[in-house]
């Protein structure tokens, strides 16, 4: 144990998912697992942000002809002392070459935590490594992973209860924050003179949680800053052909731009909790499985129009933007042909349009030009699109920003697989747990409807920034504490 950071030495036999389990405590998911036995064959040091160091360690080689060697530690003054002997004795010896590994972080004051596989049945050999670290005299705590369905969890706790001062099964491969948390405050108890030390180590680790919580609400406000307040502007062509061409650009541009800018977000959010394999950008593909401006998207999250009529979000500039749902393209801000859009069309007239800034479908965007009274001129006049006016917009970006802390914070470090976010799975993760936008209270609804209005008009200050900060912390905050089942 270092005399400033607890530290611990995974150990146990080989592939019982020791790897797994560093790699999940230490929110590590560069550390190499593999399914080859002995794969660990050197001792590797990882830290939980400078709070904890983990050791991982080689699997036990010979524990059972080791043991007799290590039997005096029984009587011993010193227990360790007779380890110490042990890897002087067979330095070099390829027979005690991973024995001699596991031990060193151990003589040097690590506490043991010991892995086993509770799909596997207990062996005689696992009894010699369990004797073998009980006479280490060092604080012992027992992990039951599990790698399968098969079941051996109740011998292994009759067992491991002889041996160890405490156990507990931990699933390497499933574990949420909280389950790290309970598993680092077991630890806290396993020695009374490490108590002190460990306890602060906790709580320094659930600030730091709380820090990021803060930080990653700061990161969702940022992105409802940005999207909420986007153009896309340029100077206006002569004649209508090129002006509704660069219209339709402009669209593309204003979509592309908002994307990217939201990826961006779910990118930083990934970051933040410490998954670099989980990606969000151009070159791996999306984090969610449809875009922001897709069909799939708006049906799957954001609110209903009962709830965004609750909220008071239809109301002055948002009914106006309704009616301009239409293509305004010309240089006086007159309306130029039909109505196009830039996914399913919905008609021309005005409660259709509402109804695509009401409910669960996507609006048009909508292109104008302003007149020469406008306050933002290009060469006295301006293709214009955005700010994007639909009502449900800031809560399908909150929802996906919800989805991907949901997924990050519910996903242990130990998985390799491939991470793409199905789009109506969280949305129903989300809503069984009470978590999504559609399940705030109608107060929520409210505020963040006068908060969105606020920052639509450029008029949002430091004193809306935070309150909205804090809104959104909170349910940041009851997520981490959820267990979401997000594939």
């Amino acid at each position: 144990m270092s005399e400033l950071t607890p530290t611990f030495a995974i150990v146990g036999a080989v592939n019982h998912g020791k790897s797994s389990v560093v790699s999940t405590l230490a929110e590590n998911d560069q550390i190499r697992i593999s399914s080859t036995p002995g794969e660990t064959v050197e001792c590797q040091r990882f830290w939980l942000h400078d709070l904890f160091v983990f050791y991982d360690t080689p699997g036990f080689q010979n524990a059972r002809e080791a043991l007799p060697e290590l039997a005096s530690a029984a009587q011993a003054s010193e227990p360790l002392a007779v380890f110490r002997q042990f890897i002087e004795r067979h330095r070099g010896e390829p027979d005690f070459e991973s024995e001699c590994l596991l031990f060193r972080p151990i003589v040097e004051g690590a506490g043991v935590l010991y892995v086993v596989d509770g799909s596997e049945p207990v062996l005689e050999i696992h009894a010699a490594e369990m004797e073998i670290l009980r006479l280490t005299g060092q604080p012992r705590l027992a992990i039951i992973n599990r790698t399968s369905a098969d079941d051996h969890i109740g011998d292994w706790k009759r067992r491991l209860g002889q041996h160890f001062n405490a156990v507990r099964e931990f699933n390497a491969h499933h574990a949420t924050f909280a389950d790290r948390l309970e598993l680092l405050e077991t630890l806290a108890g396993i020695e009374q003179s490490w108590k002190p030390k460990l306890a602060r180590a906790v709580a320094i680790f659930r600030e730091e949680w709380e820090k990021r919580i803060r930080e990653c609400a700061e990161i969702i406000v940022e992105l409802l800053f940005d999207a909420l307040r986007h153009e896309e502007v340029a100077a206006s062509p002569e004649g209508r052909t090129r002006r509704e061409a660069l219209g339709e650009e402009l669209q593309k541009r204003f979509m592309a731009s908002v994307s990217a800018r939201e990826t961006r977000a779910h990118r930083e959010i990934i970051r933040l909790f410490g998954h670099n394999r989980v990606t969000a950008d151009a070159t791996s593909g999306p984090l969610f499985d449809s875009g922001l401006f897709s069909d799939e998207t708006w049906r799957a999250f954001g609110l209903d129009e009962k709830q965004l009529l609750a909220a008071g979000a239809f109301t002055g500039a948002a009914a106006g933007a309704a009616v301009g749902a239409k293509v305004e393209i010309g240089t006086g801000g007159g309306f130029l042909g039909a109505p196009t859009a830039i996914g399913t069309g919905v008609g021309a007239g005005i409660g259709a349009a509402a109804a695509f800034l009401f409910g669960k479908q996507r609006p048009e965007l909508k292109v104008r030009v302003p007149g020469l009274a406008q306050k933002f001129k290009i060469g006295g006049s301006a293709v214009r699109v955005g700010p994007y006016a639909a009502v449900n917009f800031p809560w399908i970006l909150i929802d996906r920003a919800l989805g991907t802390f949901a997924y990050v914070v519910n996903r242990a470090h130990a998985r390799r697989d491939d991470s793409v976010i199905d789009s109506a799975r969280m949305k129903t993760a989300l809503d069984a747990s009470s978590l999504s936008t559609a399940h705030w209270t109608d107060t929520q609804r409210r505020d963040g409807a006068r908060l969105f209005g606020i920052i639509r008009k450029g008029k949002a200050g430091r004193e809306q920034r935070e309150a909205l900060r804090s809104l959104i912390a909170e349910r940041l905050q009851a997520l981490s504490l959820a267990r979401i089942a997000v594939d």
